[in-house]
């Protein structure tokens, strides 16, 4: 393997884990999507052109906040991890755990927003782009579900019961929101492409 991150993946080490890759599978997507948007500045649309620019800042900006959560997920559980083994005490442990917690958590928060910049690329692209954009969806929708299994599984380690329920609240609330989300983004593209086939 030649990508450095998939090689890591690939090791059988602790880190990086499933919110790691699933964060990794969100930047696919917007590698994908930042190509749409390049492939509509060419077109040199000068009317449009501001509306694709600001996307396509939007989109690094957000690639480079996943790249970070991606590898601050692993370093989140590692923290928690030799929390446990070396016994911290129960403060250190659960502060600790609280990050391997959050930090799928943001990840999932990051993915959720970028299917909203999708709905707008959706709403402008040319209709052979339209597909492409679908592809994006699926890969930060199941970017959204891995995370949200991480989550559940962090969560399952935590005995405060108060303090996990809020989590899961959360957690809950976001996925429902997410779901939803996707569902209107990704029928607002296939009307799109079912209109221009006509």
């Amino acid at each position: 393997m030649h990508d450095s991150f998939l090689a890591a993946l690939a090791a059988p080490k602790p880190i990086p884990g499933g919110a790691g890759a699933a964060a990794h599978g969100a930047c696919v997507g917007l590698a994908l999507l930042e190509k749409i948007i390049l492939v509509e500045l060419r077109r040199g649309d000068i009317p449009s052109e501001s509306r694709w620019q600001n996307l396509l800042d939007e989109v690094r900006k957000s690639f480079a906040t996943l790249l970070r959560l991606r590898d601050e997920d692993g370093n989140a559980y590692m923290r928690f991890a030799k929390a446990k083994t070396f016994g911290k005490s129960d403060e250190e442990i659960l502060e600790a755990l609280k990050q391997a917690v959050e930090s799928p958590m943001a990840v999932m928060k990051e993915a959720k927003r970028n299917l909203d910049l999708v709905g707008r690329a959706g709403k402008h692209c040319k209709s052979h782009l339209l597909s492409d954009l679908l592809v994006v969806c699926e890969l930060l929708r199941a970017a959204i579900d891995g995370t949200h299994r991480i989550t559940q599984a962090n969560l399952g380690l935590m005995s405060d019961g108060s303090l996990r329920n809020r989590y899961v609240n959360e957690l809950n609330k976001l996925q429902g929101e997410s779901r939803k989300l996707f569902g209107s983004v990704e029928k607002d593209i296939l009307e799109r492409a079912k209109f221009s086939k006509r």
